[in-house]
C-alpha cells in the first residue's frame, strides 16, 4: 500500500484519540439521568476535545517533532476528529421530530435545518481551530528537555499507540451495551439500521430522550465509531507493518467487528419486547463476541507494541535473558493460557445466564469463578516473578500481571455483591442495580483482555520451539 496516499499515522492517531475522548464526554454529559443542560455539557465536551488534542501534541513533541510540525499535525487531527464527530452532530442538524403513523409502527419524520450545511462546515473549522490551539498549548507546556533527537515520525511507536486507541474505543461500547442489557433497553428502538424510520445519524438525541432509547441509540452510534476506528487501524497496519501474521490478525479482528454489527441488527430485527419471547441465541452470541473482539484487539495492541517486538527479537537472538527471574517463564505460559481459556468459558456461562436466567447456569458460573480466581492469581504471581533483562519488557509484564490480579479480585467481589444484593430478574430494579451489573460485565471484559495480553507475552518468553532453538547451535558447534 502506498504510504504517500495516506495521512501521517501520528496525525490519524491523535485525531482518533480526540474523537474517542469527545464521544465519551458527549455520552456522559448527555445521560438522561443527569439532566445536564447543554450550556454545561457543551463546554465539558469542548474542553475534553482540546485536552485530548493537546496530549497528542505533547506526545509528538516528546518524539522529536518541532513546534511547527506539532501544530500542523494537531490541526489535521482536529479536522479528523471533527469529521468523526459529525456522526453525533447529526442529531443537532434536524428540526424537532414529528411522529408519523405508518400502519402499526410509529416512525419519526425529520428534516434538516436550513443552516445544516453551514453548521457542518463550521464544525469542521472548529476542529481545525481547536487543533491549532492544542498544538500551541502543547508546544508551551512540554519541556524542551524531554525532546529527544529522534525522527518525529516513528511508525512502529504510533502504530502501537493507534492499536491502544482502538482498544480504549471499545470500552464505552461494552459499557453502553451492558447498560442496554441491564436496563432491558435492547428493543427500545424496534427497527435497524434506521431509528424509528429515520436515518440513524440524523435521529434527534439529547439529554431529554427517554433513557432506554438514549442507551440503545448511543450503542449503535458507538458501534459505528468502533467500525471506523478499526477500519483505519487495519489500513494503517497494511501500510506500515509487513508481518503477514499481524496483517491477518488485524483483518480477522475487523471482520469480527463487522459480524458483530450485523449480529446486533439481526438481534433487533428478530427480537421481542417480551423477555420470554425474545430470541436468546443472538443475544448471547452478540454479548460473547463483543468481549472476544476486545480480546483480539488487546492481543493486536501487544503485537504492534515496539516493546514487544524488541523483546521478541532480543529473546530469539539471546540479547535478552531471563536469568534474574524467580518464576519460570514456562509456568507463566501455562497459568496465563489456562486462566484465559477458563475465563472464556466463564464468560460464556455468564452470558447464557444474563440473557437466559437459568439457575443451573448461574451455579456453574459461581463454581467456575473460584477456578478463574485461582488460575488468574497464579498467572499474576508468575508475571511478577519473570524478570527479563530488558527493563521496559519487565515493567510491561509486571503491570499486566498486576492488572490481571487486581481485576480478578474486583470481579470476584462484584460478582458476589451482584448475587447477594440484586434481584434475579432479567432487568435491573434501579439505576444503581443496573450500574452494578454493568460494572461486573465491563470489568470482566477488562479482565479477559488483560489475560489475552499476558498470554501473548508468555508465548514470547517461553516459546514452544525453545528447546529446538537452544539445541541447534550446539549441534552446529559439534
Amino acid at each position: 500500500m502506498n504510504q504517500r496516499l495516506l495521512p501521517s499515522i501520528s496525525t490519524v492517531t491523535v485525531g482518533f484519540i480526540a474523537a474517542v475522548t469527545m464521544w465519551t464526554a458527549w455520552l456522559i454529559t448527555h445521560l438522561p439521568w443527569l439532566g445536564m443542560p447543554e450550556s454545561v455539557a457543551l463546554p465539558i465536551v469542548v474542553f475534553a476535545w482540546v485536552l485530548a488534542l493537546a496530549i497528542g501534541g505533547s506526545l509528538l513533541i516528546r518524539d522529536g517533532a518541532t513546534r511547527g510540525e506539532t501544530t500542523l499535525r494537531c490541526v489535521g487531527a482536529g479536522v479528523i476528529s471533527s469529521l468523526l464527530g459529525l456522526l453525533i452532530l447529526g442529531s443537532k442538524l434536524t428540526e424537532p421530530p414529528t411522529p408519523v403513523e405508518a400502519g402499526e409502527a410509529v416512525t419519526t419524520a425529520v428534516s434538516l435545518k436550513p443552516a445544516a450545511g453551514l453548521m457542518v462546515i463550521g464544525f469542521l473549522i472548529t476542529g481545525g481551530v481547536l487543533g491549532l490551539l492544542a498544538g500551541l498549548v502543547a508546544g508551551v507546556v512540554t519541556p524542551a528537555t524531554l525532546r529527544p533527537t529522534i525522527p518525529s515520525e516513528s511508525n512502529p511507536r504510533w502504530l502501537g499507540r493507534f492499536a491502544m486507541v482502538a482498544c480504549v474505543s471499545i470500552v464505552p461500547l461494552i459499557v453502553v451495551g451492558g447498560l442496554v442489557t441491564s436496563t432491558g433497553s435492547g428493543m427500545a428502538v424496534p427497527d435497524w439500521p434506521n431509528t424509528y424510520g429515520t436515518n440513524m445519524f440524523l435521529y434527534p438525541l439529547g439529554p431529554r430522550a427517554a433513557p432506554d432509547v438514549f442507551l440503545e441509540h448511543s450503542h449503535r452510534l458507538f458501534g459505528t465509531l468502533i467500525g471506523l476506528t478499526t477500519l483505519a487501524l487495519t489500513v494503517m497496519v497494511f501500510a506500515h507493518d509487513s508481518r503477514g501474521f499481524v496483517r491477518g490478525w488485524a483483518t480477522a479482528a475487523f471482520l469480527f467487528i463487522v459480524i458483530q454489527g450485523v449480529l446486533g441488527g439481526i438481534r433487533v430485527r428478530q427480537g421481542h419486547v417480551d423477555f420470554a419471547q425474545d430470541d436468546k441465541f443472538y443475544r448471547v452470541i452478540h454479548g460473547v463476541l463483543a468481549q472476544g473482539v476486545f480480546c483480539m484487539y488487546a492481543a493486536l495492541a501487544v503485537y504492534l507494541s515496539p516493546i514487544y517486538q524488541r523483546a521478541k527479537a532480543g529473546i530469539i537472538s539471546g540479547a535478552i535473558d531471563l536469568a534474574a527471574s524467580t518464576a519460570k517463564p514456562r509456568l507463566l505460559r501455562i497459568f496465563a493460557n489456562a486462566a484465559l481459556h477458563t475465563t472464556i468459558l466463564q464468560l460464556i456461562m455468564g452470558a447464557v445466564y444474563r440473557h437466559g436466567r437459568h439457575m443451573h447456569v448461574l451455579w456453574t458460573h459461581i463454581a467456575l469463578s473460584f477456578v478463574v480466581l485461582f488460575l488468574a492469581l497464579l498467572a499474576a504471581s508468575a508475571a511478577q516473578g519473570v524478570r527479563p533483562s530488558d527493563g521496559p519488557s519487565r515493567r510491561t509484564i509486571a503491570r499486566l500481571g498486576g492488572l490481571v490480579g487486581g481485576c480478578v479480585v474486583l470481579q470476584f467481589a462484584l460478582g458476589w455483591v451482584a448475587f447477594l444484593f440484586t434481584n434475579s430478574g432479567p432487568q435491573a430494579a434501579s439505576v444503581g442495580e443496573g450500574l452494578l451489573r454493568t460494572s461486573h460485565q465491563a470489568n470482566g471484559a477488562l479482565l479477559i483482555a488483560a489475560m489475552a495480553g499476558l498470554a501473548v507475552w508468555s508465548r514470547v518468553l517461553a516459546p514452544k520451539q525453545q528447546a529446538v532453538t537452544i539445541a541447534a547451535p550446539a549441534a552446529a558447534t559439534a
